[in-house]
């Protein structure tokens, strides 16, 4: 940049003419010249990942320091010489007024932009009338983005490097027992389990009978935990979302919505028409859409159906190249990763699956397949930035075989970890898996009905 700049002023006393020792005017072929080299710098050769290292939330009351919130850790602005792509990841909550509100678990697609240099400068450009850049030397962009009604968002953006992605610190995990939570578990794969970074808090829901669906919020912090029950017929299995301040339940028959701090319920949306239920699903979201991975009873078996929270509609998305049950996923970017499950119901004969399913959301006929080390005939999935934690189980001759694995969205790599979880009882398998700061966590045991405490076992990552 300093070159640019040096450059800059050289052209401007060179090329300046004047009337009257005072009008300077810009030589416009010399003006492209140093856009060009700006744009070189932006966007490299095929394009430049940034990241944020200070990022300020302002509104009418308040002046916050957001730089080191989860939500904003995990944004990248990548530079085309004519575009620029916004992934935000989990979305920044605008109306906050500290740190913390502004934190929130919600996932986004990614935004595209097209940019323009502002007259007569190389140095400042605008995506849209919101959204303005300033080069401000060699490595860094300040970026001032007015949001709405006097909420105004400035970063600081620097080149991210290798270095700067999340990368696999520890490939031996060694759980210790975190909690334990009393309820009924029911068939693996059946139990829901996931986490918010927002609360520090992590979720279970069970279906504790044929008309009890329990839900139950561990704060981390505290430790202490909220139970509420819903009387009502969900079936056995669930998936839990975290979509801003609502938790969402994805079961078989509907999806119920709770607030995610305190659990007060919220309704359900309807039933879907689709099917008589679904049995062993996957499921992963992005906005406000529940992606519903396979596992339908009846029907295309291959099927992704897509639900809106807003509108409270099913609509068929996609379909993966295999009929597939028991195979979890998750959204990375703007693609949706499908990992192991089984062509039938589990718990029957039949061979489990090592394929790894990749679907682009803005064009998901284009499906990409790759291989698991091992096969899986359930899986549980999580991110961690551009990393999948993948908990699943298979069925063997002599009992269940408990595997935790890693997927590196950056270069397609996969690699299982070595864990030290009790394999005494042939029978223990993982019930539910999800990840809290630098943690995995893992619902882990027997299978039995009658209600008992049940632990769950955290590993340090890095």
């Amino acid at each position: 940049m300093k070159k640019i700049l040096l450059s800059f002023i050289i052209v401007c006393v060179v090329s300046c003419a004047s009337d009257d020792g005072n009008e300077i005017v810009i030589d416009e072929p010399a003006l492209e010249d140093l856009r060009a080299e700006s744009i070189e710098m932006l966007a490299g050769t095929d394009g430049r990942v940034w990241q944020i290292i200070q990022a300020s939330l302002q509104n009418q009351q308040n002046n916050i320091d957001i730089s080191s919130n989860f939500n904003v850790v995990d944004d990248e602005f990548i530079f085309t010489d004519a575009s620029i792509e916004w992934r935000q990841a989990h979305a920044i909550k605008y109306i906050a007024a500290n740190a913390d509100e502004a934190k929130q678990d919600y996932y986004v697609a990614p935004e595209n932009y097209s940019y323009s240099f502002e007259p007569e400068s190389a140095t400042r450009f605008s995506s849209n009338a919101a959204m303005q850049y300033e080069i401000i030397h060699n490595d860094s962009i300040s970026a001032n983005f007015d949001v709405s009604n006097g909420v105004e968002l400035q970063l600081l953006l620097v080149p991210k490097t290798v270095q700067d992605y999340a990368s696999v610190e520890n490939t031996a995990l060694q759980f210790t027992q975190a909690f334990t939570v009393n309820t009924i578990l029911n068939r693996i794969g059946k139990t829901g389990m996931e986490s918010a970074q927002s609360q520090n808090s992590i979720y279970i829901v069970t279906q504790e009978d044929l008309l009890l669906q329990k839900l139950i919020q561990v704060n981390m912090t505290t430790m202490a935990q909220n139970e509420v029950t819903f009387l009502e017929d969900r079936f056995a299995d669930k998936r839990i979302h975290i979509v801003g301040n609502r938790l969402s339940i994805a079961s078989a028959l509907t999806v119920d919505d709770y607030s995610v701090n305190g659990l007060q319920y919220l309704g359900n949306g309807v039933e879907n028409t689709l099917l008589e239920g679904w049995e062993n699903f996957g499921s992963a979201t992005q906005g406000d859409d529940i992606y519903i991975v396979g596992g339908r009873l009846h029907g295309d078996r291959s099927l992704i159906y897509r639900y809106n929270l807003q509108t409270q509609t099913y609509s068929e998305f996609a379909n993966l190249p295999e009929d597939r049950f028991g195979a979890d996923a998750v959204v990375v970017g703007d693609n949706l990763y499908v990992f192991g499950g089984k062509t039938i119901i589990p718990y029957f004969t039949a061979p489990e699956q090592t394929t790894i399913y990749i679907v682009p959301l803005s064009n998901p006929s284009a499906v990409q397949t790759l291989q698991m080390t091992q096969s899986a005939a359930i899986t549980y999935v999580r991110a961690y930035q551009n990393l999948i934690y993948i908990a699943s189980v298979a069925e063997t001759s002599t009992g269940l075989r408990n595997t935790i694995s890693v997927f590196n969205t950056l270069d397609n790599t996969y690699q299982d970890l070595s864990h030290d979880l009790d394999t005494t009882n042939p029978q223990n398998a993982i019930q539910g898996m999800c990840l809290l700061g630098n943690k995995i966590y893992v619902l882990y045991g027997e299978n039995a009905f009658p209600s008992q405490d049940w632990k769950v076992y955290e590993a340090t990552l890095d």
